[in-house]
């Protein structure tokens, strides 16, 4: 059985305080997005303040599923540097103190941030989703949520700009003009003469019903233009978009339970449809947490380096970390969602190349070994530079 030992409690308590501090930060920066949205829900249409916290804390879930491991991330780097800036871990080396024994708390720590972040992400983020989208839906019913005013453009829904004419009531519009953008490669208008906004409780959908109208698509050519006119047309209205922008492939799923999300995975398999709305969503669910172990492996060998900035250089290399992460992980995902790259692939590829690193961080540091990869990629450049030359 794991017992901590005194030095064990020491780093332990030395990641938590620049943990917790992260948490709060990065968190506030992700709603700082949110924020002037919400401010004009309370402003000026009208929303209570207990709404307003009912939205927070539902936003809530899916933003801490990315700042625990970045907090974890920024807290071990923190530590170890400022250890290391106060020469203590040079007292632990001398005392025969290897960092096998220094990252022994570091990864009970990891265990913990993988655990909360895995129950997050895998069951209190759907279930978050899908109350988010019922109490939005109640709002689009009290009229506060929706934001259409006459003579006003519009971008409450994601990718889409309403413009109304005259509004006596959302049951009685006129002059509807809409800029529907959320398809990159066709994107279309539509005008209309009149129409009316439908809230079905049955389904937790918002449609905007219109009259007497036509759907003008993006011309080909400069000679020629597409245009089908309609008597009665219906357009679907996503309403969790409004405060929570998702993938285009996440918009059902986000919702659904894991459990009943591997079941639906099972049928899709068996039926023979391509299921990979269904992996995609999977795989996000569980690679993201299981970026808490390779972070603290990776955070305390990073962190022990020669340096006098302290906490600070703790925190500026864990952010450029993480940007990288980020980076490798929207890439695949992007990669991913046009087909060219499988999901399993796309949401493991960065840990991946984050396990790799960590191993040869380890390892270098627990054993004193000069990789001096810097060196030998200067070398090697020199020398293609003077092959080229002759």
């Amino acid at each position: 059985m794991f017992r901590m030992r005194i030095l064990d409690r020491y780093i332990f308590r030395e990641i938590l305080t620049p943990f917790f501090l992260s948490i709060a930060a990065l968190t506030l920066v992700l709603f700082l997005q949110k924020m002037f949205r919400l401010a004009e829900l309370v402003v000026s249409k009208g929303v209570t303040a207990s709404s307003t916290a009912k939205l927070f804390a539902y936003i809530m879930p899916s933003f801490l599923v990315l700042t625990i491991p970045m907090s974890f991330l920024v807290g071990t780097l923190t530590a170890f540097t400022q250890l290391c800036s106060d020469s203590e871990v040079t007292a632990m080396k001398a005392s025969r103190i290897s960092l096998y024994n220094m990252i022994r708390p570091v990864m009970l720590f990891a265990v913990l941030a993988f655990m909360v972040t895995a129950f997050t992400s895998l069951i209190v983020v759907p279930a978050a989703n899908h109350a988010l989208k019922v109490h939005l839906f109640n709002m689009v019913k009290s009229r506060a949520m929706v934001g259409i005013e006459p003579g006003v453009f519009s971008s409450t829904f994601d990718g889409m700009v309403i413009y109304v004419d005259k509004m006596e009531s959302l049951d009685n519009m006129k002059g509807i003009f809409i800029s529907d953008e959320r398809s990159a490669k066709e994107p279309y208008a539509i005008v209309a003469r009149s129409g009316r906004l439908i809230a079905n409780p049955a389904s937790l959908n918002v449609t905007l019903a219109m009259n007497q109208g036509a759907v003008l698509a993006l011309p080909r050519d400069e000679q020629s233009y597409s245009t089908m006119d309609f008597d009665s047309g219906n357009l679907y209205l996503d309403i969790s978009h409004a405060l929570v922008q998702r993938g285009p492939s996440d918009t059902d799923f986000n919702e659904i339970g894991s459990r009943e999300l591997f079941q639906e995975l099972k049928r899709a398999r068996a039926e023979g449809k391509p299921p990979i709305d269904i992996e995609s969503e999977l795989h996000k669910r569980l690679s993201i947490p299981f970026a808490c172990i390779l972070f603290g492996l990776i955070g305390a060998p990073l962190g022990i380096r020669r340096s006098r900035s302290g906490k600070s250089a703790g925190v500026s290399v864990a952010l450029l970390v993480f940007l990288i992460y980020y980076m490798v992980l929207a890439a695949g995902t992007n990669l991913s969602d046009t087909g060219k790259l499988s999901p399993a692939i796309a949401y493991w590829l960065p840990n991946v190349l984050m396990t790799v690193a960590a191993g040869m961080l380890v390892y270098k540091k627990g054993h004193e070994v000069d990789f001096d990869i810097l060196r030998r990629a200067q070398k090697l450049y020199y020398r293609l530079r003077t092959r080229n030359r002759v």
